[in-house]
C-alpha cells in the first residue's frame, strides 16, 4: 500500500524553540488540574508529591539533551507532507517513523499509567512526558511540514522582528499578550461543560489532525504574506487560546480516564 508520509530523518537536530514555551505549558498543566477528579487529583499527587502538574510541564524539555534523554526528540512532534485527508492522515500518523512521534509518546505514556506492573519510578517519569506531550500535540506547529522542520525554516516577521513561524506558535504570540501562566489558565479556561464531554471523548487522532488543518492554514498565510503585524495577532490569539485550553481539558480528561476508577 503506499505510504502517504515522510518523515523528518534529522532527529539529531534538536529544536532551538520549545513547544508552547515554558508558559504555555504551565498553562496546560493550570488547567487541566483544574478539571481533575478527586480521585484522579490524589492519585497524580502520590506520584508527583509537592510537583503539580503545572511544575513538571517542562519537563520533556528540560531533560530532552540530557544522556539517555536525546532518544525522546522525535517524541515532540509530527510533521507531514501538506494536504491530506483525514484517511491519508490517519494512515501516515499509524504507519510512522521507528523512533516514535508525538502520537505513539501519547499511547505510550497512558499505557504505562495504566499497567498494574509498572514501577512507581516509571509512572511517575510516563505522567511527567505525557503532560508535556499532549501539550505539544495541540501546538499546531508541532503537526506541521517536514519539508522546514515543522515550520523551523519558514522565516516570518512579527511587529517588524524577524522570526520563524514555529517560533511564533512556540512563545511569540504568547510573550506579546503579556499574561504570565497562572493569568492564562484564568483567562483561557471558558470551557462549557458540553465542549468538555465532546473535546475529552475526541480520540488523539483528531487532536493532531486539528493541529495539522490548522498549520496548513498557517502555512498558507505565511506564504501570502509573512511580515505579520498587529492584525495578526488580533485575528489568532484566540486559536491560541483555544488550542491551549483543549490541551488543558483533555490532559484532564485522560487522567479522570486512567485514575477515576470505581471500586470494584
Amino acid at each position: 500500500m503506499k505510504k502517504y508520509f515522510v518523515i523528518a530523518s534529522l532527529f539529531a537536530i534538536s529544536f532551538v524553540l520549545i513547544s508552547w514555551g515554558d508558559k504555555g505549558h504551565k498553562a496546560v498543566g493550570l488547567i487541566a488540574q483544574n478539571h481533575l477528579t478527586p480521585q484522579a487529583a490524589a492519585s497524580i499527587k502520590a506520584l508527583l508529591g509537592h510537583e503539580s502538574l503545572a511544575d513538571v510541564a517542562n519537563y520533556a524539555d528540560d531533560m530532552r539533551n540530557e544522556p539517555g534523554m536525546r532518544v525522546t526528540a522525535p517524541w515532540h512532534y509530527l510533521n507531514l507532507p501538506s494536504g491530506y485527508t483525514f484517511e491519508q492522515f490517519a494512515e501516515a500518523v499509524h504507519t510512522a517513523s521507528k523512533e516514535g512521534t508525538v502520537y505513539t509518546a501519547i499511547l505510550d505514556c497512558e499505557r504505562t499509567l495504566e499497567n498494574p506492573e509498572k514501577s512507581r519510578t516509571q509512572k511517575t517519569y510516563a505522567l511527567k512526558l505525557l503532560v508535556h506531550f499532549v501539550g505539544d500535540s495541540h501546538q499546531p506547529m508541532h503537526v506541521s511540514h517536514v519539508e522546514d522542520l515543522g515550520g523551523n525554516k519558514t522565516a516570518v516577521k512579527f511587529m517588524g522582528q524577524g522570526e520563524n513561524l514555529h517560533g511564533l506558535w512556540d512563545y511569540v504570540l504568547i510573550d506579546y499578550e503579556g499574561l504570565n501562566p497562572k493569568q492564562m489558565a484564568e483567562k483561557y479556561d471558558t470551557a462549557t461543560d458540553v465542549q468538555i464531554k465532546q473535546w475529552q471523548n475526541d480520540a488523539v487522532i483528531k487532536w493532531l489532525y486539528e493541529s495539522y488543518v490548522i498549520s496548513n492554514e498557517l502555512y498558507k498565510e505565511a506564504e501570502a504574506d509573512p511580515d505579520f503585524k498587529q492584525d495578526y495577532y488580533d485575528t489568532h490569539i484566540e486559536l491560541l487560546h483555544q488550542r491551549i485550553l483543549k490541551a488543558g481539558i483533555r490532559l484532564a480528561g485522560v487522567l479522570n480516564r486512567i485514575y477515576d476508577v470505581p471500586e470494584k
